[in-house]
């Protein structure tokens, strides 16, 4: 009876090594399945509640333009939604980062709640509609609870490409500059005149609480030459840190599994 608890248990401690290092896959998988769910219900909208929303978003996007974003001073700035969406409507699209492996949904509003979901477009920003001035900052969690989400922002280069989804049309956007900024630092997510951008932000450094914010500024595809405008920071790269916890996966998987063989070896003999 004793040799059949554990084998039991030592099979159970692979099972739950292998379920915990494939977790951040797992997670990803599921925010590509949500994204395209997404896209579907959109597609299903009838064609006048569809328009009815470009109106407003269109409308919002005007708004703070034309105010100078003048609302955009702080946290709950961001947190704010920029419009209601049509009932049954939970996210406004997806964004797509091929660099980066990533595709997620996308909230309205930059809360907590929201970005333990997926990615949140900050409150009074633009919406991505595909127009000139306008810039639509979207913001998520360098890493969550093993999903990755921003996670490795750093891959991207000048030149990538990102890729947007609203209810309307899918859009692509190249990078165009890198940035390491103060989290207050508002002025540097605001509007360009005459850009139709979308700028993705994130916590810097991976660890030590991110009290700093990575941008990668994008602006649309038009087939035009990128220019490299990034500045050379003096913040040190986190690369190294999420090389280091990737190994460290390896290396606890590897110890649970070996532990769990030795259990069910152990008991054969």
């Amino acid at each position: 009876m004793r040799k059949k608890i554990f084998n039991i248990i030592g099979c159970i401690l692979i099972v739950f090594s292998i379920l915990c290092f494939l977790y951040p896959e797992i997670s990803s998988v599921s925010d590509n399945v949500r994204s395209d769910k997404v896209i579907t219900d959109i597609q299903k909208y009838p064609k006048k509640k569809k328009a009815l929303l470009y109106q407003k978003a269109s409308k919002y996007n005007q708004k703070i333009y034309e105010s100078g974003q003048n609302e955009l001073k702080d946290v709950w700035s961001y947190r704010s939604t920029p419009i209601k969406l049509t009932k049954g409507q939970k996210t406004f699209g997806y964004v797509q980062i091929p660099k980066m492996k990533v595709k997620l949904p996308l909230y309205l509003g930059a809360t907590m709640e929201n970005l333990r979901k997926g990615a949140a477009i900050m409150g009074q920003t633009s919406l991505p509609l595909g127009q000139v001035n306008g810039n639509c900052v979207i913001a998520a969690h360098r890493g969550y609870q093993g999903i990755p989400y921003f996670r490795d922002i750093e891959r991207l280069k000048i030149g990538d490409k990102v890729y947007l989804r609203n209810p309307w049309k899918k859009m692509k956007y190249r990078v165009q500059k890198i940035q390491i900024i103060d989290p207050y630092d508002t002025d540097k997510i605001k509007i360009k005149k005459g850009k139709d951008m979308i700028t993705l932000l994130t916590c810097h450094p991976y660890r030590g609480h991110g009290k700093y914010r990575y941008l990668v500024y994008c602006i649309r595809d038009h087939g035009q030459k990128i220019k490299n405008e990034t500045k050379k920071a003096s913040f040190l790269s986190s690369e190294k840190d999420i090389e280091k916890e990737n190994f460290m996966r390896y290396i606890g998987l590897f110890m649970v599994c070996l532990v769990g063989f030795g259990m069910i070896l152990r008991r054969r003999r």
